[in-house]
């Protein structure tokens, strides 16, 4: 079957982190399906639709800019530029049978066109803002999009139960399937070791911004340290708070324990994350973190904060969890967590099962069988 991915979120050459857990799931359904990549983008330096070829060799793609203002323009362009994008795919001579949206703001004009294409449409949504610890909301009309879009979709899959769980939280009545995000094991895997002698090594990965709490670890980091305990922390990323938090590193003179890395890489963060001992994530809320599923297919045990979806992630023999914003108790849990004697075979294993791109496809393909024997 042909699988057209229309979102609102794709990497693109000056920014290549923006969205690859979208472009990972698309390689994932590669295995099934042939798959064209539509990327319709807010920006705010177009006036009005602007279409260019997408940038991904692996896939027929077409990127579309729209103005992100005004608003009412802004929301009549969203519609525009996922129709434009659609001819142009088709042009290509990729004709699609079902079309599969990520995020609310590309389902709703998917629905649109499935509409008037007779296409079946399934969503599958990763934004946070659904959790309920998560400060940002959406205005009422917002609301009313996005309940459209998935009481509309042949099928809605968020990427946890806790985001199904918000997304029925604000009305949605959609029939769910919780796909998570995926992980390529081909990269991510434990056939490594931790570097003998020297310090223990904690490895963070992600975005440098409030949400993922990293004012958190570092206040943990300087507990251990005033433990006694040998340590180093390797922080890959980058973000609005990076200047903030190197302050912070300086403040608690934490300068030899603690390194920033940038966005580096994957092949470069995989072979660091099986060189670690424990990664660690203090977020305030997340739904899904691609990071935390590379760092289990990596054999690697996450100390870990019990918010939004990771307690889904992170079971028995995967690691330890507590509480956000406990910084005392985040030092003790990795304390522990370096004490451990872990089966590292057996997380990446249990990873590998469950957030695998043979198993994350095999799912989308049911998915997609499901939606195409609906009547229109």
């Amino acid at each position: 079957m042909n699988v057209l991915f229309l979102t609102s979120s794709y990497p693109v050459p000056e920014l290549p982190a923006l969205g690859v857990f979208v472009r990972e799931h698309a390689l994932a359904v590669s295995r099934h399906a042939d798959v064209a990549i539509a990327h319709i983008e807010r920006s705010d330096d177009v006036r009005w639709l602007h279409a260019e070829p997408g940038g991904d060799p692996q896939f027929p793609s077409v990127r579309v800019r729209y103005p992100s203002s005004p608003a009412l323009l802004s929301y009549a362009s969203n519609v525009a530029a996922a129709m434009l994008a659609y001819q142009r795919i088709r042009a290509s001579g990729f004709e699609p049978d079902l079309i599969h949206a990520h995020f609310f703001l590309a389902g709703a004009p998917a629905i649109a066109l499935g509409r008037l294409r007779r296409k079946p449409v399934v969503i599958t949504e990763q934004w946070s803002v659904f959790l309920p610890d998560d400060p940002m909301t959406l205005s009422r009309p917002m609301q009313r999009v996005a309940r459209f879009a998935f009481e509309h979709a042949d099928m809605v899959m968020p990427v946890s139960e806790a985001l199904r769980d918000g997304i029925r939280a604000i009305g949605a009545d959609a029939e769910f399937r919780v796909v998570p995000n995926v992980v390529d094991t081909d990269r991510f895997h434990p056939n490594g070791t931790s570097l003998p002698g020297g310090p223990r090594r904690l490895i963070g990965v992600g975005n440098l911004y409030d949400a993922k709490g990293w004012d958190v670890l570092l206040d943990a980091v300087a507990i251990l340290r005033d433990r006694g305990r040998d340590i180093r922390l390797d922080l890959y990323g980058g973000g609005v708070l990076q200047q903030q938090l190197e302050a912070q590193v300086a403040r608690l003179d934490l300068e030899r324990l603690v390194a920033f890395h940038g966005w580096q890489p994957k092949d470069d963060v995989a072979a660091e994350l099986r060189r670690s001992d424990v990664f660690v994530i203090a977020s305030r809320y997340d739904s899904n973190p691609c990071a935390v599923i590379e760092a289990l297919a990596s054999g690697v045990p996450v100390v870990g904060t019990s918010v939004g979806g990771i307690p889904e992630m992170v079971t028995d023999g995967m690691g330890a969890l507590v509480g956000p914003e406990r910084p005392a108790d985040l030092a003790a849990a990795i304390e522990s967590a370096l004490d451990r004697d872990w089966d590292r075979a057996r997380i990446a294993a249990q990873a590998k099962e469950r957030f695998g791109s043979e198993r994350i496809g095999r799912d989308f393909a049911a998915v997609y069988e499901h939606a195409l024997g609906k009547p229109r």
